[in-house]
């Protein structure tokens, strides 16, 4: 009879869980210390006790409370008051951009095939790949339009009081 075994991978998931609690990796322990490292004039978003919430700029980081400048009013926060504490994250415009820039090129290429794929009979207007001339560059240029309009920048949790 054959003795069941478990995946050793599985096995190794487990042993790196409990290192990671053991370590305190995994732990999700408010450290108010942390936020005297982030960068002044930072973007910040608090969520603050009673429904509060402000967004603006970090002006400072103390034992005891928090600043932030907040539609041209400094807004000081008990340590207490503060729930959560976002910043932003960086944004990534020139890679959407250019994944924007290779879709509508992609996009426009196939327009131009399809429109240049018709036999011409008669009378005939032009080379004959001048729509791939013409949509390839078009649609790489509003796709990498779009790319640079589309949102970036998502917000990260670095503070969560119990």
């Amino acid at each position: 009879m054959k003795r069941y075994r478990p995946n050793p991978s599985l096995r190794y998931m487990r042993v790196t869980l409990l290192i990671a609690l053991a370590c305190g990796w995994a732990s999700a322990e408010p450290n108010w210390a942390a936020l005297k490292s982030l960068t002044i004039g930072g973007e910040i978003k608090v969520s603050a006790a009673g429904g509060k919430s402000f967004r603006g700029q970090l002006q400072s980081v103390t034992d005891e409370s928090l600043v932030v400048l907040a539609a041209n009013t400094q807004q000081s926060l008990a340590r207490a008051e503060v729930l959560k504490i976002s910043i932003k994250g960086g944004s990534h415009r020139t890679r959407n951009a250019l994944i924007g820039f290779g879709i509508g090129a992609g996009a426009g290429l196939g327009i131009g095939a399809a429109a240049d794929g018709g036999k011409c009979t008669g009378f005939c207007v032009g080379p004959r790949d001048l729509g791939k001339a013409v949509f390839t560059p078009l649609g790489a240029i509003v796709g990498a339009i779009v790319g640079v309009a589309w949102p970036t920048g998502t917000w990260h949790e670095v503070y969560r009081s119990k």
